[in-house]
């Protein structure tokens, strides 16, 4: 499939905010090596857009149009503290850069596994003894953490869970 890039415009169809072209070039700048085929990058920013997507809710004001494919670009967005709101046709670097680095992660791991782990059922301590539940019968579930791309999205999220006050000086 190939990449449909989001550039601000509400482009129809669009599945990434960065192309392949960007995500190596992120990568080049960190040492991180992409693999050889595009195509296989391709659908690591695929996967890492889906990624992005799961903090729609959380990130600051509201889509540009309700009917745009990805939760970018948005409208009342103010970042940094800012009394300038940030243009709501532009994606931001920032955006663009934690979809690089979950892509490089995507290579090398899940990003949103849909399996349940598994879920220790009984632990013995004295002549060490642990039982686990089958697989898929436990609630637990493995949910692995990128940090370094959620450091990057902090400026663009909400700060609370439920409302936020933002103050202007006038």
């Amino acid at each position: 499939m190939p990449l449909i890039i989001e550039d601000g415009s509400g482009i129809a169809g669009a599945n990434s905010f960065a192309t392949v072209a960007e995500a190596r070039a992120y990568g080049s700048a960190r040492g991180l090596v992409f693999p050889a085929l595009d195509a296989t990058v391709e659908a690591a920013l695929v996967n890492a857009a889906d990624f992005l997507e799961t903090f729609q809710a959380r990130y600051k004001g509201s889509k540009t149009d309700a009917a745009n494919a990805l939760a970018w670009p948005r409208k009342g967005v103010f970042l940094y503290s800012s009394a300038t709101e940030f243009s709501d046709d532009e994606i931001p670097t920032l955006l663009k850069n934690a979809q690089c680095q979950l892509a490089f992660d995507a290579t090398a791991t899940t990003l949103q596994p849909s399996y349940v782990g598994q879920e220790v059922k009984r632990k013995k301590v004295d002549v060490l003894e642990i039982e686990y539940a089958e697989t898929g019968t436990g609630s637990a579930t493995v949910t692995p953490q990128f940090k370094k791309a959620e450091a990057m999205l902090e400026p663009l999220l909400n700060t609370s869970a439920g409302f936020a006050l933002r103050t202007r000086r006038v």
